[in-house]
């Protein structure tokens, strides 16, 4: 985790961009909705609090998939002399007598078992918010606004970006130019271990009308994964997924269709140039305000950013065209 004041790139964190260039994309609605999840609690003594930290890290800290960084996950019982403190979520363990197999193996002596109190999944953005929550839930810790330090996290090769961005603008100018495989729309899938680069256009026109080019990018990888691994060379069999954490640029905001089928595979980042105001699935504002990539609906998400200079055109594409 990197402090603010160390980063070397310049962020505008209240607007969401970065280097005056690289817009964040998120998720507004609902923003600072407390998206409530039960939890199981029990109270123990004080004394054993040591006991019951050394319990949570060695039983339930890995199989939790709920964070809990932004939650005290100890306060005061309405029991003199003892503490409340959180097992799991219910997202871990559900049922009762499953959780209580799991307390077979508590180190310390408890009472109160309930699964009735509900934690905010995510931190909110605002201090203020972060006090009335722990008022009405349960006590948080309030490490500044969450989707900040997302930014600050992240690491931001801004040459090679640009690099990329120019390769699918030039591209797409060119696919323009002879109009027949389909709309003028590029995409480029980047390798986070080799760097390789996998560009890919649309082809709906010459083949089939889910030729979108980043379902034709997918397939690219995919034929190139099948390759390595029935190379005799290959030192790497695992499976994993299609596309994992990988970079993908694209001329023009995606469609619900490619936006899912990046979910799917996986990918770390996306940064697109042109935003589809009709058929887009990314931006707030555009199409039906999916933001595919931040739905809360969704299991799987990753980072969406728009380039906001005008060096790297792009072809115009009809606003009804899903890219």
């Amino acid at each position: 985790m990197v402090k603010k004041k160390q980063n070397p790139l310049r962020i505008d964190y209240h607007r969401g961009i970065i280097e005056g260039s690289l817009l964040h994309i998120t998720n507004h609605a609902g923003l600072d909705e407390p998206r409530l999840v039960k939890i199981w609690t029990v109270d123990i003594q004080a004394r054993d609090s040591q006991r019951y930290i050394e319990f949570v890290r060695r039983f339930c800290q890995n199989d939790e998939p709920v964070s809990f960084l932004h939650i005290k996950r100890i306060r005061k019982s309405e029991e003199r002399g003892a503490l409340t403190v959180i097992i799991c979520s219910k997202h871990m363990i559900e049922e009762e007598d499953v959780f209580l197999m799991l307390m077979e193996q508590a180190p310390f002596e408890y009472t109160a078992i309930s699964g009735e109190f509900v934690v905010p999944s995510k931190g909110p953005s605002t201090k203020d918010l972060s006090l009335k929550w722990s008022s009405q839930y349960w006590p948080l810790v309030w490490r500044g606004n969450p989707n900040d330090q997302i930014m600050n996290d992240y690491v931001f090769d801004l040459p090679f970006i640009k690099e990329i961005l120019d390769k699918i603008s030039n591209l797409a100018n060119s696919e323009e130019q002879n109009g027949e495989s389909g709309p003028p729309v590029v995409s480029a899938f980047v390798n986070p271990k080799t760097r390789k680069v996998v560009y890919a256009a649309d082809a709906r026109f010459r083949d089939s009308p889910l030729d979108h080019s980043l379902m034709r990018g997918i397939r690219s990888v995919a034929a190139l994964e099948h390759a390595r691994k029935a190379s005799p060379d290959s030192q790497e069999k695992e499976e994993t997924y299609l596309c994992l954490n990988f970079d993908v640029y694209t001329t023009h905001e995606p469609c619900s269709m490619c936006a899912m089928a990046l979910i799917h595979s996986r990918i770390k980042r996306c940064i697109f140039l042109q935003p589809m105001k009709k058929t887009g699935c990314l931006e707030s504002e555009s199409g039906d305000g999916y933001c595919m990539h931040n739905n809360y609906a969704l299991n799987s998400k990753y980072e969406v950013f728009r380039w906001l200079g005008s060096e790297y055109p792009v072809p115009h594409v009809e606003s009804e065209v899903c890219c």
